[in-house]
């Protein structure tokens, strides 16, 4: 008895970590290893938005074949002999010595009885017992345990672990209901954002056109002072265009829909496209912009668009965060079939506690008082990048003395590396 009390716990604990750690869990493959020990047989039904569903699980491959026709859609308002309807209505556990299949009028000649009444008339002929699968105060679905007919009926300790096994099952059930939940809205919020910078973009085009029309005199000449009203005009506008990309370039990455088209790039003209036109404004901020010589034929296998994507969103962020009179540094070196693209700066550093949130969609370091401005997705996105190549995103930083990136990108081409989706946790 010890023996058989030990042997059920440990199916209970082995359930109880299939629940936990699985993010999508199939019920069937929960309640299975209860049978024997539960029954010949088990019939799990679900209800969800008014739809009924049953699966089978059985001990035997043979009778699970040929029971195979009780799966499939279930009717609410059908016979309560059995399974989700009868615990809707009885709202217990029961124990039956036997079921009485309902079956419609007899059939008319040349017509053939329906399959699933065969199939479950197949295992109904001995003791069953039907436990209700409850969560949030309501019964969700329904186990049926059901052994043959020269079977003794169920007892009461067969009762609990089939009570406790419910338990578990309305576990993953919710946790199943919670997931999907979570994906619409994200799918939701994706398409949301998606949407919402296509539009961004029309009026932001609209403004620097205007503005450019200005510029060049279209409207009469220009003092100095409208001249700056101007180029204040156009660099706001460039910068909401490049925080609407971003947006734009994270809603398809949630969503799976960024694909790359990889190829053989040079190092150095990688660098030297990605960091041209931010020299200028390096110069403006009187910091020591520096490219370190790269390697001879140092060359790494990347999208170029989304190569260069990386190197300026790091590029962006070390001039964002390093003062007047620092320095930015960026080089690449080769490490067996990875080549290194770093960006180290002198700037103001970050937090050990910030350090381990940055990366993640919409996180800046510091308070929400002393944040730069910024949609918070560009270190998000570099990491995303690197792996779409399968490589990797890295950062050492000491607060107030500066921050080093490492990006890891392959020398060959990376055959999984077409289209990437983006959780919370990138």
């Amino acid at each position: 008895m010890v023996a058989v009390a030990e042997r059920e716990r440990s199916l209970l604990r082995s359930a109880a970590r299939v629940v936990a750690s699985a993010e999508r869990v199939d019920v069937t493959e929960v309640v299975r290893p209860f049978l024997p020990t539960l029954g010949n047989w088990c019939l799990i039904d679900q209800v969800a938005n008014g739809h009924g569903e049953r699966r089978l699980a059985a001990s035997d491959s043979e009778l699970e074949r040929r029971a195979r026709a009780v799966e499939g859609d279930l009717a609410l308002d059908g016979d309560a002999s059995l399974g989700l309807v009868r615990a809707l209505r009885r709202r217990k556990t029961e124990r039956i010595d036997h079921v009485a299949v309902s079956r419609p009028p007899a059939p008319g000649e040349g017509e053939r009885a329906e399959p699933a009444l065969d199939a479950l008339e197949l295992l109904v002929a001995g003791p069953v017992l039907v436990v209700p699968v409850s969560a949030r105060g309501r019964i969700i679905g329904a186990l049926s345990f059901g052994r043959p007919a020269d079977h003794p009926v169920f007892d009461d300790r067969e009762q609990r672990l089939a009570e406790d096994l419910a338990q578990l099952v309305a576990m993953a059930v919710e946790h199943k209901r919670i997931t999907s939940a979570a994906e619409a809205a994200s799918r939701t919020k994706s398409e949301f954002l998606a949407m919402m910078s296509h539009e961004l973009r029309t009026p932001l085009n609209a403004i620097a056109g205007y503005a450019q029309l200005l510029e060049m005199g279209f409207r009469g000449s220009l003092n100095e002072g409208q001249r700056d009203a101007v180029n204040r005009i156009l660099r706001g506008q460039e910068h909401l265009l490049t925080l609407v990309d971003a947006v734009l370039t994270f809603s398809r990455l949630t969503s799976g829909r960024l694909a790359i088209d990889s190829t053989e790039l040079d190092a150095a003209d990688l660098i030297d496209l990605a960091s041209e036109p931010l020299v200028v404004q390096f110069a403006a901020g009187e910091i020591d912009f520096r490219i370190l010589p790269c390697p001879e034929r140092a060359r790494v296998c990347a999208d170029r668009e989304r190569a260069v994507d990386i190197l300026r969103h790091l590029l962006s962020n070390a001039l964002k965060f390093t003062p007047r009179g620092g320095s930015v540094e960026v080089s690449a070196q080769p490490d067996g079939a990875m080549l290194e693209i770093i960006v180290a700066d002198t700037g103001v550093g970050i937090s050990p506690e910030d350090l381990a949130r940055l990366g993640r969609p919409f996180e800046q370091a510091g308070d929400a008082e002393h944040r730069k401005s910024g949609s918070g997705l560009g270190l998000s996105l570099v990491r995303a990048f690197a792996r779409l190549h399968g490589g990797e995103m890295t950062m050492e930083s000491v607060l107030g003395e500066g921050t080093t990136v490492t990006v890891r990108m392959p020398v060959l081409a990376h055959d999984d590396s077409h289209v990437v989706g983006l959780s919370a946790e990138a």
